[in-house]
């Protein structure tokens, strides 16, 4: 309802203060306040669209609601504007808003969208806010504005009120498909690592190769394939990522060698010759290596055999490993690694993973309480503070059909069956040009090479970084991440 009789508040405000003045002076004579401040400002319930499974196990939509209450707004008291950090969820309709506003005494009045008059604001208003999303500089509709009007006659300065809602559902991963390809080749038997603003892919094709891909941008730039001094019959499965170098072995007698990311320099490291590359812990800048069928570290020449060395790792398997400080002392380190089973008997289902805390200088394998199944060319990747694992397919398991996930070290495997998914879509064919990703499908396609790396936050960049590169036998590149970590804060 549009405020009419306004003028007629300020005429009675008026003949209030003249009645005053002219009592008897021994009437005490009332002072009205000119404060005009909004104190608080919260939302009711507001109505949200979701997703649920039918009768039938199928996706439907469907409306329910939501209590926003507990949403905080915060308000700038200098500029005069209102607004929530906090986004609401995707799918709020926020074209039906009941407010809740607490504000210095007088009347609160406030101007609809479109209207060109003030009207006086009431807790059982409906208020279309839709339009004032995320305020951006294409949004032509300008903020719903509120005043407060004091007894004392004063009217005070606008203030501006945006609810903001996100536009992406946070925790759902986006995937888009770039169209690379390596030099005139194929590669298999691959192991794809990141280092300095680039991922690099081991492959063989006709003898072994290195290639890589200059995402420092987020966005992939063409192959470039390194020649210079890159050794023969190189272990492709070995690459590994340490303290600003990727480490690998190669030759006949499995000699270690080293790459320099910065130049891209490929230099032998002494004489040491091993078995096998299981990981690198960056954090004390060491790597874990198999030699004569025994675990040790290599941190400088010579290397030191564990004290209770490791025997029962399996050759002629990609290990995928990751290290963290452990919580209960920043000066331990925790290292996780994983490969298939090549197995030996029907009871080898489950994946293997091992464990080593630095305090012990030993490998354990890990005992899983739920088994990661022993998805055929796994990978694991450290992503979001979890542990995350998927590949191949596995009896009833269809290839990338799932994510499996581990925040305990590698104890408990669960797949994940929300939001961080691998999508399986289909042509559309009303919109021919629409792209489409299935990852099943590209998997069978490229013969089940593939390889995997993550590239982590950028340092002094809040919304770059953390994306996944899924790099496949032809050199075509998925890059996926989780909405909300390519948001900017707003706090």
């Amino acid at each position: 309802m549009k405020i009419k009789f306004l003028p007629l508040i300020a005429v009675l405000f008026a003949a209030t203060s003249i009645m005053t003045s002219c009592l008897d002076n021994d009437v005490e004579q009332i002072t009205y306040t000119s404060e005009t401040s909004i104190t608080g400002f919260s939302l009711g319930t507001l109505h949200i669209d979701r997703v649920g499974k039918d009768k039938d196990g199928k996706d439907s939509a469907y409306v329910d609601t939501l209590d926003c209450s507990n949403y905080p707004f915060t308000i700038n008291q200098l500029t005069r504007e209102i607004e929530n950090k906090d986004s609401l969820p995707y799918g709020t309709h926020i074209d039906k808003v009941i407010t809740n506003v607490t504000y210095d005494a007088g009347i609160l009045v406030y101007k609809p969208k479109g209207a060109e008059k003030d009207t006086l604001w009431t807790s059982t208003d409906s208020i279309d806010f839709s339009g004032d999303t995320y305020c951006t500089s294409t949004n032509k509709n300008s903020p719903i504005e509120f005043k407060v009007w004091a007894y004392s006659n004063a009217i005070g300065q606008a203030y501006k009120v945006k609810i903001n809602v996100h536009q992406q559902v946070p925790d759902t991963i986006a995937w888009k498909k770039f169209d690379n390809s390596f030099s005139n080749r194929n590669l298999s038997k691959q192991k794809a690592v990141y280092a300095n603003g680039k991922v690099y892919v081991f492959g063989e094709n006709g003898g072994t190769h290195i290639e890589y891909s200059d995402v420092s941008d987020d966005k992939p730039k063409p192959w470039v394939t390194i020649t210079d001094n890159v050794p023969a019959d190189i272990d492709t499965y070995s690459a590994t990522a340490c303290a600003g170098y990727i480490y690998f072995l190669a030759g006949t007698n499995k000699q270690l060698y080293k790459l320099d990311v910065n130049s891209n320099e490929i230099t032998s490291v002494g004489r040491e010759t091993f078995e096998m590359l299981i990981g690198g812990n960056d954090i004390k800048s060491e790597l874990y290596v198999v030699k004569d069928g025994e675990s040790g570290i290599y941190k400088e020449s010579p290397w030191t055999k564990d004290t209770d060395p490791f025997t029962q790792f399996k050759a002629g398997q990609p290990f995928f490993s990751n290290t963290t400080t452990t919580s209960y002392n920043s000066n331990i380190t925790s290292t996780i690694a994983l490969c298939n089973n090549p197995g030996t008997t029907a009871n080898d289902t489950a994946a293997l993973v091992f464990n080593r805390i630095s305090s012990d200088n030993k490998w354990e394998e890990r005992i899983q309480n739920l088994p990661l199944p022993n998805l055929e060319n796994v990978t694991m990747i450290y992503y979001d503070g979890k542990l995350y694992a998927f590949g191949g397919g596995y009896k009833e398991i269809k290839p990338f059909s799932q994510f499996y996930c581990s925040t305990d070290n590698g104890l408990c495997w669960r797949p994940v069956t929300e939001c961080m998914a691998f999508p399986a879509e289909v042509p559309d064919p009303e919109n021919p040009n629409r792209e489409y990703i299935n990852f099943p499908d590209l998997y069978d396609t490229h013969h089940g090479n593939y390889s995997c790396a993550v590239t982590p936050k950028l340092e002094n960049e809040t919304y770059r970084g953390n994306f996944i590169w899924i790099v496949w036998e032809d050199g075509s590149i998925c890059r996926g991440r989780i909405n909300r970590l390519g948001f900017t804060p707003k706090w």
